[in-house]
């Protein structure tokens, strides 16, 4: 389990392809803050870098994003919101939110097992 924003970055990379489980409030908004950095100093430095590494980190984070979603019992499919204009803002009211214990979805990662 990642300990910091870097360990979030790499937990990212490295369940790039994991649609399953959860994922921490801190660890999802680390990841993104993240991203966002490299590509925004990508793109001052190296033309086109920015897109290129954009679409990169598209499937990482949009498994992370579902991954996040588990994490306040909502269904990966809840992000389709942010295609309709201010389904964005109902989508990032949603990542905010936290949960306690567990769900459909597994264990909290931020607790692990609670127990009944």
């Amino acid at each position: 389990m990642e300990t910091n924003a870097f360990g979030a970055f790499i937990e990212m990379w490295a369940r790039a392809f994991d649609f399953s489980g959860r994922t921490r409030r801190a660890t999802y908004w680390e990841a993104f803050l993240i991203t966002i950095a490299i590509s925004l100093l990508l793109g001052a430095f190296f033309p086109y870098a920015d897109v290129i590494f954009t679409v990169l980190a598209a499937i990482p984070m949009l498994s992370m994003a579902v991954r996040r979603m588990h994490d306040i019992d909502k269904r990966g499919w809840w992000l389709l919101l942010s295609l309709i204009p201010l389904g964005g803002i109902a989508v990032s009211v949603l990542l905010l939110m936290d949960s306690d214990g567990a769900n459909r979805f597994g264990d909290s990662p931020k607790y692990g097992k609670v127990p009944l």
